[in-house]
Order: C-alpha cells, then sequence, then structure tokens
C-alpha cells in the first residue's frame, strides 16, 4: 500500500500559494510552535509570570544580570524582589507616559522617557541629562513640532496626518466618517502668544445609497373579457412601458401580476422594472436615475369596464459618494520650546511641548558614543560621555549628522541597529547605512536603500552575523549584503508569511504596531517579534538549510524583551515573564496555549484522481489530535481521525479517511507537556506512485 511521507517540515509556515497548491514539507499554519535543527516541529514553552504588580513602571532593561524597570512615581518598596526600580523624574514632576528606549552604557542605564505633559528627556543612571536641552532647543521649531504631533496622530486609526511646514493636514482615513479635532496651548516661555489653529479643509459627507423612484398603478375593476376589457398601456413620463395590450383576467391581482410581468419584458428597452403585490403595480426607476424621476407623471390607458388608478413617480435619492473630512491645524506665534501643545482627536489628547519635538527616542550604543535620532537629525555625544552632547571637539567631540542633506529625502528618523561592521539608521522610508568611527571626522555615508525602513525601529535586530531583520510594511524583511564589496539590499526574508503578517497588523491600532519589538532567543538563535499579542518566530539554521517561520499566539501583549544569559524575559503592562520558567523546561498546561499545525493538500502525484485515503501515522512525541480535510473549497469539511500519543507506526495506522483527490491534515495538542511532530504518512489505495 503506497504512502505519502512529510519527512520534515524544514520550510514552516508559506502563505504565498493557494493551500491546495502547497508544497510538502511547508505549513499551511504552525501556531504556538517552531521548527528544530533537524526540521521537526516543537512546541514552544511557557512564558511563566515571576514578577508581579508592576503598574505604573514601563520598560525593561538589563545590567550585569539585574532586571530593571522605570516609572516617576515612588514605587522602589513595592516592586517585587528581583527587579530594580529607576524613578526617572521630569522637571515639573509630570506622570510617566512610557519608555521609548533603553540600553546600557558603561554598566550603566540610558533611558528615554515620555511624560503626559508631552515632555521627553534622557536619563543617564538615573540622572537627567540636561546638557541636550540646548542641542535640541535650538533644532526645535513649528516644523518640527508640525512632524512630531503628525506622527503622534498617525498612531490614531481615525486619520492620516502630513506635515508640511509648520502644519498639518488630517484626513480621516475612512470617508463619511467624521472626527473631532480641537486644539489648546499652553505658554511655557514667558511670551503667551503660541497658536494651533485648526481650520476645516474639507467637510466630512457621509456615503448616500441611491434609492431608485416608485410610482404605482393600482387595478380597480373589470371582468373577464379578453380583447374588450384590458390595459392598454402604462407610459411614465410619455415613454412606453407596454408593448401588448394585457386583458383583464381572473382578478384585479392576477391581472396586476400580468401588467407587471408585461412590463418587464421590454425592461432592457425603456429600462423600468415592475412588481405586483395584489392589485398594485409598482413601477421602479431604471438604476442609476437617482432623485431624476420623482414627479415624472404616470399614465395608464384602460379599456372596457377595466379601471385603475395611478401615483406618479417619487421616492427617488440620488447616491453621494462618501467624502473623508481633511482638517488642517496651523502652528503660529513665537516659538518657544517650553510651550506645550495638545490636539485632541476624538477625545484623545496627543501632548508634545516644543523641546520635544526635536528631543531624540531611541539611542544606540555605538564604539563609545550613544547614537540617537530625532527628526532628520542623528545626534551623538562627547566620546566616552554620554551627558555630554554639547562638546565641540572636533574628533572626539559631540555632533549630529543631518540625515537630510547627506542623502535625498526628509523622513523622520526612528532608529538604529548594527549591521555587520556598520549601522543602519532607519526611517520610515528607507535606510542609510552608516561607517562610524570614534573619530567623528571619519564618519562616511555608505549607502542609501530607498524603499525600505519600519516605522517599529525596536522590531531591528542582527540575526546569526549577517542579517538586519525588522519589520518593514510588506512584511518582515532583512538587510543583506549584496557583493563583495559589502553593498547592501533588502530581502524578503518574511515573503512566506507576509499575508499572516499583514492581515494581523491591519487588525491593530498603528501604536501597536510602532511598538512592536523584537529578540534574538538565546539558545537556539531565533528571531522573535512580538506585535501585540502574537509573536512571530524565524527559525534559522543554514546548515540545516532551515528557515521556517511559525508563530505564537499569547493570551497578553508583550511591550518589552530582555535577555539574561540562556534566559529571556518578556513583560506586559505589569507582568514580567520567564521563557520555559525558571527551570529553562516548562511546557504549557493542558488546555493553555494549545498548538495548531495544519499542512497542504497532498494529492499523490494527481491531483485529479480520487484516491481511497486508509489511514494515517506519525513520528511524535506528546498527545495529538488529527484530523483530515477533504475539499480545498471548504476547509470546515473535516474527517475525525482520533487522538494519539507519541510515535503511532508500531500500533497500526489512524483511521481512514476516505475518497477524494486531494487530503490536507490538521492536528492539534492541547495536552500539557512536550510535544513534537517529526514526521507524517497518509496512506492510500490507487492514483500514482508515492510523491
Amino acid at each position: 500500500m503506497p504512502s505519502i511521507q512529510i519527512a520534515d517540515f524544514k520550510y514552516g509556515v508559506d502563505r504565498r500559494r493557494e493551500r491546495a497548491a502547497g508544497v510538502p514539507g511547508t505549513l499551511w499554519s504552525g501556531v504556538n510552535c517552531h521548527i528544530t535543527r533537524g526540521g521537526d516541529i516543537e512546541r514552544a514553552k511557557k512564558f511563566v509570570p515571576v514578577y508581579e504588580d508592576l503598574e505604573d513602571t514601563y520598560g525593561l532593561e538589563q545590567v550585569g544580570g539585574q532586571l530593571f524597570v522605570f516609572g516617576s512615581a515612588d514605587l522602589a518598596a513595592s516592586v517585587p524582589n528581583g527587579v530594580q526600580y529607576q524613578r526617572l523624574q521630569a522637571p515639573s514632576t509630570p506622570a510617566m507616559e512610557h519608555i521609548h528606549w533603553s540600553t546600557v552604557f558603561d554598566g550603566k542605564t540610558y533611558v528615554i522617557a515620555d511624560y503626559l505633559d508631552g515632555s521627553v528627556y534622557h536619563f543617564y543612571d538615573g540622572a537627567r541629562v540636561s546638557d541636550l536641552d540646548s542641542v535640541v532647543d535650538a533644532a526645535a521649531s513649528y516644523v518640527t513640532l508640525a512632524s512630531y504631533l503628525a506622527q503622534k496622530l498617525n498612531s490614531s486609526a481615525a486619520v492620516d496626518a502630513v506635515a508640511f511646514g509648520n502644519a498639518i493636514l488630517v484626513t480621516a482615513r475612512t470617508p463619511g466618517t467624521a472626527f473631532t479635532l480641537t486644539s489648546a496651548t499652553v505658554d511655557g516661555g514667558g511670551n503667551n502668544d503660541q497658536t494651533a489653529a485648526v481650520t476645516a479643509v474639507q467637510a466630512n459627507v457621509s456615503a448616500v445609497a441611491e434609492v431608485r423612484a416608485t410610482g404605482t398603478v393600482t387595478i380597480t375593476g373589470g371582468t373577464r373579457d379578453p380583447g374588450v376589457n384590458y390595459v392598454g398601456q402604462i407610459t411614465v413620463d410619455g415613454v412606453e412601458l407596454m408593448d401588448v395590450a394585457v386583458n383583464w383576467v381572473t382578478s384585479h391581482s392576477a391581472t396586476a401580476t400580468a401588467v407587471a410581468a408585461e412590463i418587464n419584458n421590454r425592461t432592457s428597452t425603456h429600462g423600468f422594472s415592475a412588481s405586483a403585490a395584489g392589485a398594485v403595480i409598482t413601477i421602479q426607476a431604471e438604476p442609476g436615475t437617482g432623485a431624476a424621476p420623482n414627479g415624472d407623471a404616470v399614465a395608464v390607458t384602460v379599456a372596457g369596464d377595466a379601471t385603475a388608478i395611478k401615483t406618479d413617480m417619487a421616492g427617488g435619492v440620488t447616491a453621494v459618494a462618501a467624502v473623508a473630512q481633511v482638517s488642517k491645524v496651523t502652528f503660529g506665534g513665537t516659538f518657544q520650546a517650553a510651550d506645550r501643545f495638545t490636539l485632541t482627536l476624538n477625545g484623545t489628547a496627543y501632548v508634545a511641548t516644543g523641546r520635544a519635538s526635536a528631543t531624540p527616542t531611541s539611542a544606540f550604543v555605538y564604539k563609545g558614543r550613544i547614537y540617537a535620532t530625532g527628526g532628520s537629525f542623528y545626534r551623538y555625544c562627547k566620546l566616552n560621555d554620554p551627558t555630554d552632547w554639547t562638546d565641540a571637539d572636533p574628533a572626539t567631540g559631540a555632533g549630529f549628522i543631518n540625515v537630510s542633506s547627506d542623502s535625498e529625502g526628509n523622513q523622520r528618523l526612528v532608529g538604529s541597529a548594527v549591521y555587520q561592521t556598520s549601522v543602519a539608521v532607519f526611517a520610515t522610508e528607507a535606510i542609510r547605512v552608516y561607517d562610524l568611527f570614534a573619530d567623528k571626522a571619519d564618519h562616511v555615508l555608505r549607502q542609501v536603500i530607498e524603499n525600505a525602513g519600519t516605522r517599529a525601529p525596536r522590531s531591528a535586530k542582527g540575526l546569526a552575523g549577517t542579517d538586519l531583520l525588522y519589520l518593514g510594511e510588506p512584511g518582515v524583511r532583512s538587510v543583506q549584503v549584496r557583493d563583495i564589496n559589502g553593498n547592501a539590499y533588502v530581502d524578503d526574508t518574511g515573503t512566506q508569511i507576509d499575508p499572516l503578517v499583514q492581515e494581523w497588523i491591519a487588525s491593530l491600532p498603528p501604536a501597536t504596531v510602532e511598538r512592536a519589538v523584537a529578540v534574538v532567543e538565546p539558545v537556539d538563535g531565533r528571531y522573535l517579534l512580538a506585535v501585540g499579542e502574537r509573536v512571530f518566530v524565524l527559525s534559522y539554521f543554514p546548515r540545516g538549510k532551515i528557515t521556517a517561520w511559525t508563530y505564537y499566539d499569547l493570551d497578553f501583549e508583550i511591550t518589552d524583551f530582555q535577555r539574561v544569559g540562556r534566559k529571556f524575559y518578556a513583560r506586559d503592562a505589569s507582568t514580567i515573564y520567564l521563557y520555559g520558567g525558571t527551570n529553562g523546561d516548562t511546557y504549557p498546561d493542558d488546555d493553555e496555549q494549545d498548538v495548531l499545525v495544519e499542512l497542504p493538500f497532498v494529492a499523490a502525484k494527481s491531483p485529479a484522481a480520487f484516491k481511497n485515503w486508509t489511514g494515517f501515522d506519525a513520528i511524535c512525541s506528546g498527545t495529538w489530535y488529527a484530523a483530515a480535510l477533504v475539499d480545498p473549497r471548504d476547509e470546515d469539511k473535516t474527517v475525525p481521525l482520533g487522538r494519539f500519543v507519541g510515535t503511532t507506526l508500531n500500533e497500526g495506522s489512524l483511521a481512514a479517511v476516505g475518497e477524494s483527490p486531494l487530503v490536507a491534515l490538521r492536528l492539534t495538542c492541547d495536552r500539557g507537556g512536550r510535544a513534537t511532530l517529526s514526521s507524517v504518512l497518509m496512506h492510500y489505495e490507487g492514483g500514482d506512485s508515492e510523491e
């Protein structure tokens, strides 16, 4: 009896083709699992809560193996043992909103924090880096403010915001769905003339569906006498609707039905249609005419004792396409870095100070300096001194690269990461590769990669010493070497799961996507990208020719990752989790983080021929449940194959499926503990030989 064997799953999830045309060895779905170095499917370990009650703290960093979280309130006494709390207080002590970025320089934390009053500040070892104030104040303007607040507004799913000069154009994402936008300002610099004027550019117009005008003819009298008693003609605005007269027949309602049928026989000529309900004939105007026929006269001609009454055409409504609301915010007055501006969109306040609009929001440690992105400036501190951003020494001092002058384009920079021996600086729509040195005079732009970039800078992580992975608009992409000169290009590393990534991202608020965060898992080197409650996982083992995507579905939203030796942690708003628990080998319990594995359809080289699928076997560990899909057009049609524990080859095949040209497998694991799936076999009769 021939069999189809799927020997391994080294290609992972691949959604580039229809499921019925999938390739054996790929997965249609791989949820809460990943691919091993041997090409097996392995259940993901559990994210075990280890530190809880961390409300009003933000971020996750590690120094010398010690975990740190941050906040603005006095919480040191309430943070659980095992976690260090660093209080970062801004001037005037506003509450912290979130952490933009954290890193470690010379064994001490370097943190960029955002506050509810719209301010953004840098801290080194818990102390504010005030030296930055004069630097960013000199760069700040209404132009940077407009760009910064447009970026904040774009975190809303309701609008698209585009900055130009000292103004923001705000457009509803969904035409016909209105938004409310108001502004407020607070003077912080002593010259109280700052303004943020909101003006209407285009009013919202809701869509109006067409209603076709109607008129009626009601049969009120008549007796049966063919050729004598009849309805001779009905016209609308002089247009004849009938080709032949209709005799009064057995009843008023029967006559009305016959008249409606005669009108409909000529619809292709005059465009009108008709229906009958009892003795009433309703005449409907041609589609697309809307309100135009309203008032058109309906006339009916009768003969003999047939009688009828009519109503003229009315009730038509012309369709109106939805129009997107557009508003404009214009900033004016004397610009002062300490002034505060609030734009309230649909009840949500987006706040920024003038200074914050030019303050860098990412921090990157490289060759003795902190490099930070703010607007179109790539700033760096004095060599070996992250608190000094003003020293003018030509070799070791602080400075900046104006990226908009280095290459065409003026997108706001969002972050940077190591790319081999260079640094990739990300904007949303471009990547610029720099060679950076201890002597700032040696800095050089190496390459510009257009039509690439990210709005999620924390997604950028190096993998295997060669690739730099990040979340782009199409999905996960990587910066790779093109040639022996080290020139880079963007590779479609994540193309296999682009449909899944795009669908998931489209379901999330933009702010969640922008806060996506990645980590390279320390034991097996997998790239994990957390976007909300979903973690996309790349198992990349070049020697085994394995480049395989799967994903984890969690019941909490990851805001941060952190590695400590062979352990890695994740946190949400209030809890820190340890992958695999303290023993490194803890798996989910029953009905927790269930595994779902779905395979593409297979056909034994004869997709058009019916085959009798006689059984199923698996090489695996753990407890699994299997079902077969037999119709690519309807994935709800399944045949249960049963539950099994461990490899089935010595126990006889599981239940037969029946006859169909193709078959696909759905395997789930909802029992606790470790589980793997190495190979599956489908036995059949008929068709051609084994694939």
